[in-house]
């Protein structure tokens, strides 16, 4: 698929999920392409609607400044109605991987405390199982990397590798202070989603991981050339 297509799929996702935003809303925002589409469709829509934001990512807290939305950090909002994120990942059930822009624990704090949230995604993100495409993002402390490491790969036997940032020297660092460890599942480990995510927490110096299954998506979009389908969760 080229990528002029995707784009236009990811457009078409985002703009169908423009129907779910209603005046006076408070609403979440993840991070990444799709959802920097959402952002500027958003703008041209909903121009002068009393809408407030809160955002997943310093990306997209810059996105909606330049946009003229209303912006608040997490901590000063009470609910939020509704939270709009992508994802790298998609399967029948509605588990999901994200983490590949480095955002996954204000993302999940944002998806899973909303009153309901959004999945928008082009097609080729649906998968028929997790861990095929993609390896599990989990947010570390710095301090703890390497033990976070060795313990993925004895007790869980796969591949963990230190995200190396592309223009700087060293690790990527998250919004957060932190390193993002990139663990390629061994297909051999037959664990549910709900629980690997659940394991993978209560590993001592795990921030988050990027598996987000024990709180399924409401709606999950996914944009095509030439339609959308809204998949119900």
């Amino acid at each position: 698929m080229s990528e002029d297509v995707i784009l236009k799929s990811k457009e078409n996702a985002a703009r169908r999920a423009l129907e779910f935003v209603k005046e006076g809303m408070i609403i979440g925002v993840g991070s990444g392409s799709t959802v920097r589409l959402f952002i500027e469709l958003l703008s041209k829509e909903f121009d002068g609607v009393d809408l407030t934001f809160v955002a997943a990512s310093y990306d997209s807290e810059l996105n909606l400044i330049k946009q003229g939305f209303r912006l608040l950090p997490l901590y000063e909002v009470e609910k939020i109605d509704i939270a709009i994120d992508g994802a790298d990942e998609v399967d029948p059930k509605g588990n999901l991987i994200k983490g590949g822009g480095a955002a996954l624990t204000r993302e999940k704090i944002i998806d899973y405390f909303a009153e309901k949230y959004c999945i928008i995604v082009d097609s080729t993100k649906l998968v028929s199982r997790l861990f095929q495409k993609h390896p599990i993002p989990l947010e570390v402390l710095p301090e703890s990397w390497t033990f976070v490491k060795n313990f993925l790969e004895t007790n869980l036997r796969g591949d963990a590798k230190l995200r190396e940032a592309v223009r700087k020297n060293g690790p990527v660092i998250t919004d957060n202070g932190n390193f993002i460890l990139d663990f390629h599942v061994n297909p051999n480990v037959e664990k549910p989603p709900e629980l690997l995510e659940e394991y993978l927490n209560s590993i001592p110096g795990v921030i988050e991981n990027g598996i987000f299954a024990r709180r399924k998506p409401f709606k999950i979009i996914v944009g095509y050339p030439n339609r959308v389908e809204v998949l119900d969760m």
